[in-house]
């Protein structure tokens, strides 16, 4: 993984997704799309730039305890969080990208989130913000877990 730090911190148009993947794939921030000017189509340029370098996504695992506070209905007893399922992925090098709640910009009304690195155990590895080099908790960490991380895409390398 090479850390790329994000260039663009706003609210609804910063480039936080831009430089994860980037970090990820190891490229410079230049050779990823800024996915947030793609509004409903990001997912097609994010699937374009996985295939081109040799990966996939196989989707996303998401952290029920966060669903759980945001339906309250939910029958808990019917849900299982899976994050453990990454011990078993490859990831890229071993890494994830994932969301969590900003930390300059989440409150209860507007859940902004913002991107990611996690490894397998679900530590947060880089954080594109240079803010957030010294970052103790995530908004939610200690109600939700797992750091903060409220969901992770599968990305792995394409099968052969």
């Amino acid at each position: 993984m090479k850390k790329v730090f994000q260039t663009i911190v706003d609210k609804d148009y910063g480039n936080c997704m831009q430089a994860a993947i980037a970090s990820l794939l190891e490229l410079e921030l230049d050779e990823v799309p800024n996915f947030i000017k793609y509004k409903d189509g990001w997912f097609l340029e994010l699937w374009e730039l996985l295939k081109k370098h040799g990966y996939t996504y196989n989707g996303s695992l998401y952290n029920y305890e966060n669903n759980k506070r945001l339906h309250p209905e939910i029958d808990s007893t019917k849900i299982e969080n899976r994050f453990h399922e990454l011990k078993e992925m490859e990831g890229v090098h071993s890494y994830f990208y994932a969301s969590v709640y900003s930390p300059k910009y989440y409150d209860s009304i507007f859940q902004v989130y913002h991107s990611v690195i996690i490894d397998k155990d679900c530590n947060i590895v880089h954080d594109p913000n240079p803010e957030y080099k010294n970052i103790i908790k995530y908004p939610l960490s200690d109600e939700i877990g797992y750091n903060g991380i409220v969901d992770i895409f599968m990305i792995e390398p394409m099968v052969k």
